[in-house]
């Protein structure tokens, strides 16, 4: 994969409709990483093995009602914002699917401009409830792509660099493996080889203290102090 492409956000589109479903993930493609799912079943070993920015969900899905699948992630904790595509039109169907953890809601026919200004949105709400992080004297701001030094010098990140902070900082006694990180922070898109090479940025943009290498497993968090 591209490593440019590794910096767009991570998409789950789940569609039955092949041509919908094909349709829409071409659209997408110029600013998202799309996978495509058609059926509740692919949509979950989907999001067992990787991690998105937002959901996109169909209702009436072959195996089931879309909805059940938003329920299911809810109940495990997992909030990651999901969009109802569906012909399901009525009030009642737009209440129930907000009631059951959707964030958004678009019916059938729509205009692709507003799909995409509907994510947009998700994206700016979700990622702006990211809390700031201390790592040492550093003070990691996931939701504005920066760090600030002990001295409140502003650094600036790409995503995937705050991701990777992000997601080593929320277990500090944790060593994670290259492919765990893959998974959650690239969603498994490129060679284990890509980790090293934005631990590699991070530790330019700060200091070699702030991520620590655990020799034969992985990495985990430091605690810079400088």
């Amino acid at each position: 994969m591209d490593p440019e492409r590794l910096l767009l956000p991570a998409l789950l589109l789940i569609e039955d409709d092949p041509n919908l479903g094909s349709m829409t993930g071409e659209m997408l493609g110029d600013h998202y990483r799309v996978d495509w799912a058609q059926t509740a079943s692919d949509a979950r070993d989907l999001l067992k093995s990787n991690r998105y920015d937002a959901l996109i969900v169909d209702r009436r899905l072959p195996d089931g009602d879309g909805l059940d699948l938003i329920r299911t992630l809810r109940g495990g904790g997992i909030t990651t914002p999901a969009l109802v595509l569906t012909a399901l039109a009525d009030v009642d169907d737009i209440v129930e699917g907000l009631d059951s953890g959707a964030n958004d809601y678009l019916t059938k026919p729509f205009h692709f401009v507003e799909l995409e200004a509907r994510l947009r949105a998700l994206l700016r709400g979700f990622h702006a409830q990211a809390a700031a992080v201390m790592i040492g004297d550093w003070l990691l701001k996931p939701d504005a792509d920066v760090i600030e030094d002990p001295d409140g010098r502003t650094i600036s990140l790409t995503d995937a660099e705050a991701r990777l902070l992000a997601e080593l900082a929320s277990s500090p006694d944790h060593v994670f493996s290259r492919d765990e990180l893959l998974c959650s922070v690239f969603s498994g898109g490129s060679d284990p080889g890509t980790v090293d090479v934005y631990v590699s940025y991070i530790r330019g943009k700060t200091t070699k203290t702030i991520i620590e290498t655990v020799r034969g497993r992985g990495y985990r968090i430091g605690d810079p102090q400088d």
